[in-house]
Order: structure tokens, then sequence, then C-alpha cells
């Protein structure tokens, strides 16, 4: 080997066995280096949440949509208000459904002028007949009895005659003359004894029925145009929107004259005394989140304070449905809300945090699931 000589008094340059032996150092430094900060990024736990938006509302709430499309007409209740249940909030245009509840009405009472009207003349004429017919019976056996009687006196003077001409007290004339009137009286007799009221009887059953049938038939129209007013009434009071639940109400934007639909919210009805939030969870969070998960959240009234006023609580309740807004989706939380000693109008708004798991560092960094 050659000599190395220096002459401003620097070390000497290294040989190859000094070189490596400072690359394993080195790399063993860095390996420990690295080795300890995995470790440590894997012991630091990282609480992992998900952020959501909402607002403030009460256990008893509820939305208030226009059952069926209609142009508003009406508007009774402002927001601020406090309402009963069943309580009229908006009526809609009802003017076309009014006059056909007018109508039928009208007809109804005509139709039912016509029974009344038609059950009288039935009435009367069913009680005529049944009264000639009555009186033609009795004078029928009356005729009868007469027939019967006329019958057995000519037979008597027919026989007292005939004793009378033997002894020729009578002339034969008479004799003939009364054998005719017996004669005629038999003939009168039977016509009577063969006249039969059954034909009367069964023509007047028959027009009893006639007229019952006629009569089935008005009422059954009748109970249609019931029916119908019974439906018109319906869809008049459809167009009443009305409270769900009692409580104070906030009333979302529309005018007398607008066009609501059923999937337009028009009113919040705030009830009760316990308080909830609210809150829109994004449907990428969606499965992660649970009830029983606890939540850190900030009010919209208090942002603006110097100090960091925080809310807490958990979610007791998810529903099963992913919900759609314009291009947002999402999964409707409802979570626990104390507001302690801070006065909280329902409707304020919220940003909060839910945490649904711990993971390491490095998870988090790398946007692992935990």
């Amino acid at each position: 080997m050659g000599e190395f000589r220096t002459t401003e008094g620097e070390g000497l340059p290294e040989d190859s066995q000094q070189r490596k032996s400072r690359f394993w150092r080195n790399f063993w430094k860095i390996l420990s280096i690295v080795a300890v900060v995995g470790v440590v990024g894997y012991l630091i736990p990282v609480t992992r949440y998900a952020t959501a938006r909402g607002y403030v509302t009460t256990m008893d709430y509820a939305e208030v949509r226009s059952p069926v499309t209609g142009i508003v007409s009406k508007i009774l209740v402002h927001s601020g208000d406090m309402v009963e249940e069943g309580q009229v909030l908006v009526e809609l245009n009802s003017a076309e459904e009014e006059a056909t509840l007018s109508e039928t009405r009208a007809r109804v009472s005509k139709l039912r002028t016509e029974m009344e009207r038609r059950q009288a003349e039935m009435s009367i004429d069913l009680e005529r007949r049944s009264v000639e017919l009555s009186e033609q019976k009795r004078a029928h056996g009356d005729n009868l009895r007469v027939a019967e009687l006329e019958k057995a006196n000519a037979e008597s003077r027919l026989d007292l005659t005939k004793e009378l001409v033997e002894k020729g007290l009578k002339s034969q004339r008479e004799l003939e003359d009364i054998r005719l009137q017996k004669e005629l009286s038999d003939v009168r007799l039977e016509s009577l004894q063969k006249k039969d009221f059954a034909i009367y009887e069964t023509l007047l059953a028959r027009d009893k029925e006639k007229y019952a049938s006629e009569m089935h038939a008005l009422e059954e129209e009748l109970a249609a145009l019931e029916e119908a007013v019974r439906r018109a009434e319906a869809r008049i009071e459809l167009r009443k929107v009305r409270a769900p639940i009692a409580g104070q109400v906030v009333r979302y934007e529309f005018v007398v004259g607008e066009l609501l639909q059923p999937n337009y919210v028009i009113y919040e009805i705030f009830g009760g005394a316990t308080q909830v939030l609210k809150l829109r969870v994004d449907e990428r969070y969606a499965t992660r989140i649970g009830t029983g998960q606890k939540y850190r959240a900030r009010l919209a009234s208090y942002n603006g304070s110097i100090q960091r006023i925080y809310f807490h609580g958990e979610v007791s309740y998810l529903r099963n449905v992913i919900q759609n807004d314009g291009e947002s989706s999402y999964r409707m939380a409802y979570c626990t809300f104390d507001a302690g000693d801070y006065p909280i109008q329902p409707g304020t708004t919220a940003e909060a945090r839910i945490y649904y798991a711990k993971s390491s560092f490095w998870s988090f960094l790398l946007n692992l699931e935990p």
C-alpha cells in the first residue's frame, strides 16, 4: 500500500473496513429510529370521529307536510305560535271540491224530497186500495147473505104456490113467475159464491212489492249520493293541514297562492320539554355510527363566544334509511342533549363530532379502518 501524507493536518481518509463499519452503524441507527417511531405511532391512540350537522329539537317533534298537492288559500299559524293537536295550520284552495260537495248535497236533498213524496203517494195508494178491497169484501158478504135469504124466500114461496095451485087458489102463471124468481136467485147466489178476491189481493201484493223495489232503488241511489258527499267532505278535509302534535311551530317560507306538494316541509312543531339533537351523518359514515356512541357538539348560538362551549351526549336512535337532499346522502341520528344552564331554543343549528372508534396514529394517518 502507498503512504498518505498531509500538509494541513487533516485526518487520513477511511479505508474500506472503516467505511463499511460506519455504514452499518448508520443503518442500525436509522432502523432503530424507524422502529421506535413505528412503535410509538402504533401505541399513540387516535380517536376516530364522523362530522355531522344538525339542530336541536324536542322529543315530541313533527315535520308538517301538505297531504295533497294544492294552492295555499289561508295561512292560519306563524312561527312562534303555540298550537294544539289537530288545529288547522293551513288551508288549501278547495273551490272545486266545495262546488262538487254543494251540488251533491243538493242532489241528496232533492232525492230525499222525491222519496218522501213517492213514499206518501205509495202509502196513500196502497191504503186506498186496501180499504176498497176490504169494503168490496164486506159488501160482497152482505150481498151473499141477501142472496141466500132471497133464495130461501123464493124456495118457500115456490113450495107454497105449488100447494095453492094444486088447490086451485093460484094460477099456473103465478107459479111460473115464482119459479123464475127462484131460478134468478139461484143464479145470483151462485155468481156471488163464485166471485174470488184472490186476484185483487195478488195485484195488491204485487204492487206492494213493486213499490218496495222502487223505494229500495231510491234508497240505494240515496246511499250512493251520501257516500259521494262523504268523499267530497273528506277531500275538503284533506285540504286542511292540521297539527299532528301540540307544541310551538316554526314556519318555513311559503305564501298564499303558492303551490304546495306533499314532499315539501312547511312547518316544524316542537312539543314537550325534553330536548334532543338531530344530526345528519354523511352516508360514508352510515355503517360506522351506532347507538350509544358519544358526541361533542358546538351550537351556532355560542360560536362567537371567546370560551369554546361544547355540549355532550350520545346517539340514542338511528333511522334505518338513507335519505337524500339534493346531491348529499345522509342517515339521521337522534342524540340525547343536555342544555345545562344555557337557554337553547328548538331549531338551533349544531356542528358535531360523533366518536365511533379508536385506532393507532398510523392507522389514522393512512386512513385504515380500525
